[in-house]
């Protein structure tokens, strides 16, 4: 099932940076399609989920340096990849940082979203996987990692002229 959307398809800004309440956010579904409420990330208090009844996650607010991480990137920096695993499964990844992955942990019983850390004791949030056939995921560009495509603000624009 392909989730990946074009930014003609969706009203919304999937990996966003808020200079005012300097806070990140990354959203796996359209946030003002679901009812949700927040709960904090036990291991780490920058990252503060927002749950939902149709799709378990509806987004991720970061603080702190987690949000800080956020801001620093560039527009072709802010989409999940398309990935597939060892067992032929497709998942979508979102990375902060190139970074080792040393920790990953899911919230509760929320395991088809994994957050990905730097560190053993969770403090260098470093992304975010799902794992989902939930089709009320979606994801902006899902870009598979292929260099010879365009990305980011690039493949938008050649997208839109392309129609």
């Amino acid at each position: 099932m392909e989730r990946c959307a074009s930014m003609t398809d969706i009203n919304f800004e999937q990996i966003t940076y808020d200079d005012e309440t300097e806070m990140g956010y990354i959203y796996l579904t359209e946030p003002e399609k679901f009812e949700f409420y927040t709960e904090q990330l036990p291991e780490n208090p920058e990252i503060i989920l927002d749950l939902g009844k149709e799709v378990p996650i509806v987004g991720v607010e970061l603080d702190g340096d987690s949000a800080k991480k956020i801001a620093e990137l560039t527009d072709e920096q802010k989409s999940f990849m398309k990935k597939t695993d060892n067992q032929g499964h497709d998942y979508y990844s979102f990375r902060l940082e190139d970074k080792e992955v040393l920790q990953s942990i899911s919230y509760e019983r929320i395991v088809e979203v994994k957050f990905l850390f730097a560190d053993e004791d969770c403090l260098d949030f470093i992304g975010i996987e799902v794992y989902s056939d939930n089709p009320n995921y979606t994801f902006l560009g899902c870009d598979s990692g292929d260099n010879d495509k365009p990305k980011g603000m690039f493949k938008k624009i050649i997208d839109r002229f392309a129609k």
